[in-house]
């Protein structure tokens, strides 16, 4: 299914245009030659064969409960099939809630260590037809591209008439020409992420084009989403670099 998505270039002109997610390719199936492999759940225990139930009927020392009697393990009930699960929230005690939780934001800082803690909030979808999104001229090369940053998923950028061709046909020759992508924002000023429903993810827009070589007349564009963005680790945690040994002088070689 195609969406419509507003877009601007590098001189400010908008367009709005088709977009569709680039499907991947399947993964291997799993099985045997003549038949394929299938996944269950079973019951592995019941409340009252956590740790916390025998420990409130045995003690913190039931090794030996465990081996004369196996009181953790219900035979009627161990060991059956789950055909489905449903969502259930806990407090902390394991109480079971009965009415939505709060939500929390954590966020978390390079050297996972906790930073702050806030409430959640509701974010509103800034990918629509009345705000376009913007060509920020910062760019990157694609080589680095590919080392800095994750992809979560790809669309791809569709032209619905002539006049979005050449639009979108200018844009991928002159990212193919300069072989980077552009970051793309949301926004008024183009600073904001990528925020495609209510609520969702935020998203580093990344626009690249590719033109083929046999016919410069084909265009693709690819519109790369990122939400992780790869980075060193922390001095004290890095392992030392990798040198290769010094190579032996011509006087040092043995023939």
């Amino acid at each position: 299914m195609y969406r419509r998505l507003h877009l601007t270039n590098a001189s400010g002109r908008d367009a709005m245009v088709s977009m569709a997610i680039v499907p991947h390719e399947p993964s291997p199936r799993l099985g045997l030659r003549d038949r394929p492999v299938t996944f269950r759940r079973y019951v592995n225990c019941t409340l009252d064969g956590t740790h916390e139930s025998l420990v409130r009927r045995f003690g913190e020392d039931y090794a030996d409960a465990l081996t004369e009697g196996d009181p953790e393990i219900d035979l009627e009930v161990v060991g059956r099939t789950i055909p489905g699960t449903v969502t259930i929230y806990l407090s902390a005690r394991g109480d079971v809630l009965h009415t939505t939780p709060t939500f929390m934001e954590v966020i978390f800082g390079p050297d996972g260590i906790e930073r702050e803690r806030r409430a959640a909030s509701n974010t509103p979808a800034n990918v629509h037809d009345e705000q376009p999104l913007r060509w920020t001229g910062r760019k990157i090369l694609l080589r680095e591209l590919v080392r800095r940053f994750t992809f979560r998923r790809t669309l791809q950028l569709f032209h619905v008439d002539g006049l979005t061709y050449d639009f979108l046909l200018a844009i991928a020759k002159q990212l193919d020409q300069e072989q980077c992508a552009v970051l793309l924002g949301a926004g008024s000023k183009g600073t904001d992420p990528l925020v495609f429903e209510a609520n969702g993810r935020p998203y580093r827009g990344f626009l690249a084009g590719r033109i083929d070589p046999n016919n410069p007349e084909r265009y693709r564009l690819l519109l790369h989403l990122s939400d992780m963005e790869l980075k060193r680790p922390l001095g004290d945690v890095l392992s030392p670099p990798l040198t290769a040994p010094p190579r032996a002088t011509p006087d040092e070689e043995v023939s």
